[in-house]
């Protein structure tokens, strides 16, 4: 419901107490803007790290060209085109193993700072006897997923567009173009949920990424081999 206020008959008091509420929400905002901009920066700088730490600095350079244009303040869709074109140079510079490597460990980073979400699933399946008996009640883990068992292999799909906000992709690095990203980019999500898992079961799982929306798929699979 909409409630239409005639700004010329209220008083002057309910005037300013009006701008000021305005003038709060709006800052805190673009404060909320801001921070999620700064996190942002801090994913591409780990994964420039990461290409350093197993491709070398010279191929970090030419991966990460133009990097320093990204700011806090940064569109989203203009951070979403560099990392596009950061993973084709990725693509061209370097092996399918190495890249591989490469973004599953910033996938390792983004588990680490996910604590409180690890442990809220845990939490969820600990209620019941075992992942099946979590599986015969229709759980589901995270929001926007589903899982499917077959013998030892757990299969976890992602559908962002189903999710209480639609989206392209969970991830905000990527999440504002229409236009596929390399499969590259999703061994973060890969590594992500192996970390994920590994906790939440409390045993070494390995996990295969089958497909992603990123890279055209309507919904992302994982393999998850118990």
């Amino acid at each position: 419901m909409v409630v239409a206020v005639n700004y010329a008959k209220i008083g002057r008091r309910q005037k300013f107490a009006m701008i000021k509420f305005l003038y709060d929400f709006c800052l805190m905002f673009s404060q909320w803007v801001f921070s999620m901009g700064k996190r942002e920066v801090a994913m591409i700088k780990e994964i420039g790290g990461n290409i350093e730490r197993f491709a070398g600095e010279t191929v970090r350079k030419k991966v990460m060209e133009g990097n320093e244009k990204i700011t806090a303040s940064s569109d989203r869709k203009e951070t979403a085109e560099w990392v596009k074109g950061a993973m084709e140079r990725l693509d061209a510079l370097v092996d399918e193993k190495t890249r591989i490597e490469i973004m599953e460990n910033c996938g390792y980073k983004c588990a680490s700072m996910n604590k409180s979400l690890i442990e809220r699933a845990k939490a969820k399946l600990k209620k019941y006897e075992g992942i099946d008996e979590f599986l015969k009640a229709g759980r589901s883990i995270l929001p926007g997923t589903r899982l499917v068992r077959e013998g030892d292999v757990l299969y976890l799909f992602y559908t962002p567009h189903l999710f209480t906000r639609p989206m392209r992709c969970y991830c905000s690095l990527v999440n504002s173009i229409e236009d596929n990203v390399s499969l590259t980019y999703c061994h973060c999500s890969k590594g992500f949920v192996k970390k994920f898992w590994e906790a939440v079961l409390e045993r070494p799982v390995k996990v295969e990424l089958l497909q992603s929306t990123m890279s055209g798929a309507q919904e992302c699979k994982f393999a998850i081999r118990l």
